[in-house]
């Protein structure tokens, strides 16, 4: 599995003594060996070290698991200050506007360095090496949302991990949110106000513009809007635009709700983002928890990628998992945490869970998960929801680094089943003992 021996005896780092979980196309077990060079997967060998073989660094994983970095296709990390709120139950919009809403819309510069920080923590201890960031401040297009924007970037940057981060900006508010935004507005504490959540469609296309001149290899941005009923076409056009000539994806809650998948002035939303065309590029619908056979074949022909966030989605109060009918609709899924005010903690094992029993007691389709299904959500299928299978997702050779070693020494690890199994079933948050991203140790339990 390892590129031939005699040509490369030099790694940066070699990983030993490890059941290695590649998540490749056969789904193979290797008890052996890994060495990483120049931030990418060099060899992948069973057994042990073969003589002669050196390295800058020796990890031995002591008998435990290596697995590919988690992939969290929707979160919002601007939300982090806002974990905890889950206490009790609310009505959507109540969430909405009052937790949500009123948490970010009241976060100065400092506040959003904090919460950026507290995400980049939370992810790396939990061996999330790329995320798909649904960020927002709102007032898109402000100095405080430019200066917001700056400093999320610059940490996601210093953090070592795939960041993508994917403004949401809006030019339009359904006419039927009026009175609730109005007892959103009576009740705030931060100045709530509904033309804080949306401006001129010219203004928030160039916010968008600027915000995609931002990206980097580690921190690309792309193009979203929260909710389709939120933008109007010509938004639409230009964010799927934008994202196009920068080489990104787009991304907005799609179908998350019944009235947001019947969609507006009788077209739904689904028909309508077909119509414009928005998702012949890269796109990742988060939720679509509300949509027919017919909508689901269109978006799996279209290549359009769904995120599915079973946590939030039950504490949010849902009680239908569309997984399994996407899954048979050929609709590639991965899982996504999304808001800390919903899912508080940053725990994808914990996700994996989730998605086991909410597909398990609420599914659709016409089979229920395994938990080696579960593993591939989190880590390969996701990778195909951004369009990085090149690159991340499975421990191959020429691959990105991104890795997790699991200590398994636990007495919860025993009696011993497949690895797989292991990891979504047994494994606990402090097992994580090493996370390396593109090479690099993000996260090292010491």
């Amino acid at each position: 599995m390892s590129e031939e021996l005699g040509i490369r005896r030099g790694f940066d780092t070699v990983i030993a003594d490890a059941t290695i979980v590649t998540m490749n196309p056969a789904r193979d077990v290797v008890s052996g060996w890994v060495g990483i060079s120049d931030g990418l997967i060099a060899a992948v060998d069973s057994g042990p070290v073969p003589d002669g073989v050196h390295a800058e660094q020796w990890v031995s994983a002591g008998g435990g698991i290596v697995h590919p970095g988690y992939v969290s296709v929707h979160q919002h990390t601007a939300d982090t200050l806002a974990r905890g709120e889950a206490g009790e139950a609310r009505e959507f919009f109540d969430w909405l506007f009052g937790v949500y809403y009123e948490s970010v819309l009241g976060l100065s510069n400092d506040d959003v360095r904090t919460a950026a920080t507290l995400a980049a923590g939370d992810l790396q201890r939990a061996g999330i090496t790329t995320v798909l960031d649904c960020w927002g401040v709102g007032d898109a297009g402000s100095p405080r949302s430019r200066a917001a924007l700056e400093t999320t970037i610059a940490v996601a940057e210093a953090s070592g991990l795939r960041w993508i981060v994917a403004p949401m900006v809006s030019d339009s508010m359904p006419s039927a949110w009026g009175p609730v935004l109005d007892s959103a507005a009576a009740s705030s504490r931060v100045g709530f106000a509904a033309e804080r959540l949306y401006g001129a469609t010219a203004d928030v296309l160039e916010f968008a513009e600027w915000a995609s001149s931002l990206s980097t290899s580690r921190v690309p941005v792309w193009t979203s809007v929260e909710l389709p009923e939120m933008a109007s076409d010509e938004l639409l056009r230009g964010l799927a635009a934008v994202a196009t000539d920068a080489g990104q994806g787009f991304t907005t809650h799609l179908c998350a709700s019944v009235p947001g998948a019947a969609g507006i002035d009788g077209e739904r939303a689904v028909a309508r983002l077909e119509r414009l065309a928005v998702y012949e590029g890269r796109m990742v619908g988060a939720h679509l928890t509300f949509t027919d056979s017919a909508e689901r074949d269109a978006l799996a022909a279209g290549g359009v990628g769904a995120a599915h966030c079973a946590a939030s989605t039950m504490f949010g109060g849902g009680s239908h998992s569309a997984l399994g009918e996407l899954r048979a609709s050929g609709v590639t899924v991965g899982l996504g945490l999304d808001n800390a005010s919903l899912n508080t903690t940053t725990d994808m094992v914990g996700e994996m869970r989730h998605v086991l029993a909410f597909d398990r007691s609420a599914g659709s389709g016409p089979s229920r998960l395994t938990a080696a299904d579960a593993l591939a959500l989190a880590t390969i299928d996701g990778a195909r929801v951004l369009g990085l299978e090149d690159s991340i997702g499975s421990i191959e050779v020429g691959k990105d680094a991104d890795l997790v070693l699991v200590d398994t020494s636990g007495p919860w690890w025993r009696p011993d089943v497949d690895a797989a199994t292991g990891i979504v079933l047994r494994s606990r948050a402090d097992d994580i003992r090493m996370v390396f991203a593109r090479g690099a140790v993000v996260h090292s339990r010491g």
